[in-house]
């Protein structure tokens, strides 16, 4: 028979995977080159399932054995980049953001030093397909292009919308999102990487 002592201990087992699994963080590295400082970003490797070739930040999900959301954004980008924790300054934290599916992003900016050569890292090509680096003061010159995201649901041919009232079995939007898009020589940065790229141009500029 079902109680409500064993509704309590099924509920104690879920507690901290609602704590961890909807958080993730990254890390936006800044890079002396040439006397510039510079923002460095990895190409994701086309074998992942998950947005394949898109640009973005070194980061992911905070695990359980994490201390905290910073020391996540530093070992990811130890296991994408081979960039040692000892290498790894951070400067500040950008407000987080909600991401697809309701996903916490924890944005940390950092100084990375003692690299001769970029293309010494030892990049993890299971992840990144490749890196590259953009002048900050090219962002401060560049606005983001916006467009416009709508986010819908439509039920399926098997779903009974004769059992739910009010219910259409067309396409309905549910919330649209503003995405930022930024073109840099072939480079295409859009989506939570352009946003977070932005907030971070609008706080360290505060005249853009």
């Amino acid at each position: 028979m079902i109680t409500l002592e064993k509704i309590s201990q099924s509920l104690k087992n879920t507690k901290n995977q609602f704590q961890f699994t909807n958080k993730a963080a990254v890390l936006i590295p800044i890079i002396k080159i040439e006397n510039q400082l510079h923002l460095l970003f990895q190409v994701r490797s086309k074998k992942l399932k998950w947005q394949p070739g898109d640009i973005c930040f070194p980061g992911g999900r905070v695990e359980l054995s994490d201390i905290n959301p910073e020391y996540t954004a530093k070992r990811e980008t130890f296991e994408e980049l081979g960039i040692t924790l000892d290498q790894i300054t951070v400067l500040g934290q950008l407000p987080k953001f909600i991401a697809s599916l309701g996903m916490i992003i924890y944005p940390f900016v950092a100084k990375i030093g003692h690299i001769d050569n970029l293309d010494n890292l030892l990049i993890n090509h299971d992840e990144v397909e490749s890196i590259f680096t953009v002048p900050i003061e090219w962002f401060i010159k560049h606005s983001p292009t916006q467009a416009t995201m709508f986010v819908g649901f439509k039920p399926d041919d098997n779903f009974p919308v004769n059992l739910v009232p009010n219910r259409t079995a067309n396409w309905q939007k549910r919330s649209e999102h503003h995405v930022h898009f930024y073109q840099y020589n072939d480079f295409v940065i859009w989506g939570l990487t352009a946003q977070i790229i932005n907030s971070f141009i609008r706080t360290i500029n505060v005249d853009i």
